[in-house]
């Protein structure tokens, strides 16, 4: 730990305080709590960051929408509006941030409503002429206003929470022991070829309960999507010169995963790193053309599917900077082949409610 966070360490025991109090009034009724009579689905982590909410959100929409009226509630992290907003085929990220506009733009048929207060979203959810009949609450694991009916806990194996702290001095949002609150975790972003003894070992210091299960994945890189939808993704192989640089931009919670990736494109990584949620401005693209042209006319750019929303919706975006962006989609892949159980988990809850 470095010398400032240990002296923040006084500030993260009064941080952990407070917020173990808060936890306590919700469990013993002195904050009140709604549920609801459909299944509501909590995705969300302990640790500030990206933990890989999005791709384990995007696992259970595809799960269960073959079989339910499904409906994403987030928060809209990073959007410039306020109060209740579901989304429409007109809408931008800037209304509702760049995660939830991800969702809608891979699943059109997926109702997607952010609230901060998610009470609200939720009403305005059910009071719709064809309500949804199962809602996934994204990053709502601390929003206890709502009691879900199942809850998914996500952590980051290079980010154990053993090793961490509460706010300011670490990363935390709440003490360890919220945990105990999940019915499923999901270590994510494991190496693939993490060994039984290790996972076992994490297990142990995770000591779940008896009702929790414990799942490991790992993050799948697929193949390069053009931003300019004139492109063919088959194309990114024979545009690309092995010898040439490759431009890693990323704003995200924690880009090193996705730098080290863009290694396996080309020798010549330049890694390129905004805030999370970053929105790109005009004078972001010219800095970034400028930086194309330096590496030379054979140097494309690879980003992320959540940078790639919100680039496409900078102004000033050239076609000729549009050709050179690619981005990455990833997914989750399920270690020790225990997809079917974790499915079976999702849809016995879904179809229990």
């Amino acid at each position: 730990m470095s010398k400032l966070r240990l002296l923040l360490l006084p500030f993260s025991w009064l941080y952990a305080a407070i917020t173990a109090i808060r936890n306590r009034l919700f469990d013993t009724g002195h904050l009140s709590v709604t549920q609801y009579q459909l299944p509501v689905i909590s995705i969300g982590n302990l640790t500030v960051g990206g933990t890989g909410k999005t791709p384990l959100t995007e696992h259970l929409v595809r799960l269960l929408s073959p079989k339910y009226h499904c409906a994403i509630l987030s928060r809209g992290y990073g959007r410039k509006t306020k109060g209740v907003l579901i989304a429409n085929d007109n809408t931008g990220y800037e209304s509702i941030g760049d995660e939830p506009m991800q969702m809608k733009s891979k699943f059109k048929q997926l109702t997607v409503a952010v609230s901060e207060k998610r009470v609200l979203g939720l009403e305005r959810l059910l009071s719709q002429e064809h309500p949804p009949q199962v809602i996934l609450m994204d990053d709502a694991y601390q929003h206890r206003y709502v009691k879900p009916g199942y809850s998914v806990l996500v952590m980051d194996y290079y980010r154990p929470i053993w090793k961490d702290h509460c706010l300011p001095a670490g990363n935390l949002r709440e003490p360890r022991s919220g945990i105990k609150r999940a019915d499923l975790i999901v270590i994510n972003k494991c190496p693939e070829n993490l060994t039984l003894s290790e996972a076992e070992e994490i297990k142990r210091r995770l000591k779940p309960a008896n009702h929790q299960e414990l799942f490991y994945t790992a993050i799948a890189y697929k193949n390069p999507v053009p931003l300019n939808e004139n492109l063919s993704a088959d194309e990114f192989e024979s545009l690309l010169d092995p010898d040439a640089p490759i431009i890693a931009l990323a704003g995200i919670g924690n880009p090193l995963p996705f730098f080290k990736m863009a290694a396996k494109f080309s020798t010549k990584v330049i890694p390129i790193s905004y805030p999370d949620h970053h929105h790109f401005t005009q004078n972001d693209l010219q800095q970034i053309q400028k930086t194309l042209i330096k590496e030379g006319a054979n140097s494309h750019i690879l980003t992320t599917e959540k940078d790639a929303i919100r680039l496409n919706a900078t102004q000033g975006m050239t076609d000729q900077l549009q050709s050179r962006i690619w981005y990455i989609p990833i997914e989750l892949k399920f270690l020790f082949d225990a997809q079917p159980l974790f499915d079976k988990k999702i849809t016995d809850y879904a179809g229990k409610n």
